[in-house]
């Protein structure tokens, strides 16, 4: 059997291939599990990374000696051939790359110690991390083992990415890796996808169960994201049976919920949610609009609150707290929060329109307002209008400008350019009288 049929691919110069191959199969021929297996499959990965720099398109896999893998040996007994085996292979298991990863293994197989931060912080002080000369053997041994084993805290992720250098060999990782997974590891290190782990020392889950329910959990996170709800509800369903103690796992629930306008059952989930984990404000956040659109206002302002208190400039919780007290009728307290939201972004589209909707005179009465005050409200509304009226008709100029520059263009079309912008602006400054009179 020639090397390239020991790894499961043609013959090939490209390293990247050889090395892919060469940890796709090594889950098949673990060292302890196969040491046979293993020991011919290192022997032809060798081999093959030795013949790469030889191989040319031009050249036949059989000039290259069909791959064969060369005898090492000269005819003994087979005690002796198996002696040898032994030894070679007792000698790759105290390699200390190898011995890295099967620690790193027993830390990730055991749920418990993967939640102990003092049981990675023994695992990344190993001596081989510090070795320079094999750091490159060693990252790449590393991702090969979080291929399939993934299901790690941020914390631990962002502790890999600072030894390891991920992010910094991203596009190294690219050669060698499936792009896919190399965006995945970006991610998990910057948190953006972050699921949590903190319920799990909270509750502790069962060891048998662990996995599974990560891959669940994931996995519904991933069909949310690309807009697949009902997909998504039976990797949520099956991972609530498993365990209902995850309060991200009760936020996609609701989310899921509200993606098929099911607002009763996603209140029932954000409620859940911030039993859960009180101290977390999306929860609260996602409660407090659904319900505002039952209209029950004052459940709403409690929850908006609860947000404020940690969080005083949340523009969105101060504009949601501003509409609250507007429909409670509190409307100088909802001109002052409305104004602050205002105040915090001054093109956040509800606070605009509900500090004019507070200022509608017909509805509200028309409160003494300072010159000053008046100044910056003008000056908002002005940004605003402008904004809104280029929002309008950004692609009537961008198509305009270019036709001036390449083209002799007609009066007509000039004419007509500015009877767009002429509508847009009227159709704006409408909407603004609606608001405020």
């Amino acid at each position: 059997m020639s090397i390239w049929d020991v790894l499961g691919i043609e013959a090939t110069s490209d390293t990247s291939i050889i090395r892919k191959a060469y940890a796709r199969r090594l889950r098949i021929h673990h060292p302890e599990e196969d040491p046979e297996g293993y020991q011919h499959l290192r022997e032809a990965y060798d081999a093959a990374l030795k013949q790469a720099p030889q191989l040319t398109p031009e050249k036949l896999p059989e000039e290259a000696d069909n791959g064969a893998i060369e005898e090492q040996h000269t005819p003994m007994n087979t005690a002796a051939l198996h002696k040898d085996l032994a030894a070679m292979v007792m000698e790759e298991a105290a390699d200390p790359i190898h011995l890295f990863i099967a620690e790193l293994d027993n830390i990730y197989q055991d749920f418990s110690l993967r939640l102990d931060s003092e049981a990675w912080k023994q695992l990344l002080n190993h001596d081989v991390i510090w070795n320079v000369e094999r750091s490159k053997e060693l990252q790449y041994a590393l991702v090969s083992y979080l291929e399939d084993h993934h299901y790690l805290p941020k914390s631990i992720w962002q502790q890999l990415d600072t030894l390891f250098h991920l992010q910094e060999d991203r596009e190294n990782l690219l050669d060698d890796f499936d792009d896919a997974f190399v965006e995945y590891i970006v991610i998990q290190i910057q948190g953006m996808t972050e699921l949590r782990y903190d319920c799990f020392a909270r509750n502790p889950i069962a060891e048998q169960d662990a996995e599974h329910y990560l891959h669940l959990r994931e996995r519904a996170q991933d069909l949310l994201m690309h807009n697949e709800p009902l997909a998504a509800a039976d990797y949520l369903n099956a991972a609530h049976v498993i365990y209902p103690h995850d309060p991200d796992l009760q936020l996609m629930r609701g989310q899921c919920h509200l993606m098929q306008d099911e607002d009763t059952a996603a209140l029932a989930c954000f409620s859940a949610a911030i039993m859960l984990g009180p101290e977390d404000h999306e929860g609260y956040w996602y409660r407090a609009q659904i319900l505002f659109t039952q209209q029950d206002y004052s459940a709403a302002l409690t929850d908006v609150n609860h947000i404020l208190a940690a969080d005083p400039k949340h523009t969105d919780a101060l504009s949601l707290k501003g509409r609250s007290l507007l429909e409670l009728g509190q409307i100088d307290q909802a001109r002052e929060t409305l104004k602050a939201s205002n105040q915090q972004d001054i093109y956040h589209i509800h606070s605009y329109m509900y500090i004019n909707s507070a200022g509608n005179r017909h509805r509200y009465g028309k409160a003494h307002v300072p010159p000053a005050e008046k100044r910056r409200v003008l000056r908002n509304g002005i940004l605003f209008d402008t904004m809104m009226v280029l929002r309008l008709s950004w692609l009537y100029i961008l198509i305009y400008v270019v036709l001036q520059l390449f083209f002799d263009v007609h009066l007509i079309y000039t004419g007509l350019f500015a009877a767009v912008l002429l509508w847009n602006t009227w159709k704006t400054i409408r909407a603004h009288r609606v608001l405020i009179t």
